[in-house]
């Protein structure tokens, strides 16, 4: 079942899908798809979430395309800038994030299973 990918074009979507983050955990993927190590990451990332049956909302922000949205990131989530980047946000906080070849679908297992799901 393939799940839709959000993508953020600009500061209020942002603000917007942070706020959801209060019903339901939200993935925030920021691309730069000229960089090959964003490129293989972010098939990851979709990998999972096609595959993923737990209810989160999947995003994307295209770093070089959605400036604003990329750049107010650091400053509403406390986080670094990287590219390419996955944020876990949950009740408007990042959780957790990660870079780089750290993004597989296999950890991106571990964290919804650390993070989201209930046991």
């Amino acid at each position: 079942m393939a799940k839709r990918i959000k993508k953020i074009s600009d500061l209020g979507e942002l603000e917007k899908l942070i706020k959801r983050s209060n019903k339901k955990p939200v993935f925030i993927f920021k691309h730069d798809d000229s960089i090959q190590e964003s490129e293989d990451a972010y098939q990851e990332y979709l990998d999972f979430a096609e595959d993923t049956e737990e209810d989160i909302l999947f995003s994307v922000i295209f770093v070089r395309e959605d400036v604003e949205a990329s750049d107010a990131i650091e400053e509403l989530l406390d986080v670094n800038h990287e590219v390419p980047q996955l944020i876990l946000v949950m009740d408007e906080e990042a959780v957790w994030d990660d870079t780089k070849e750290n993004i597989t679908a296999d950890n991106l297992i571990e964290v919804v299973n650390e993070f989201i799901i209930e046991i």
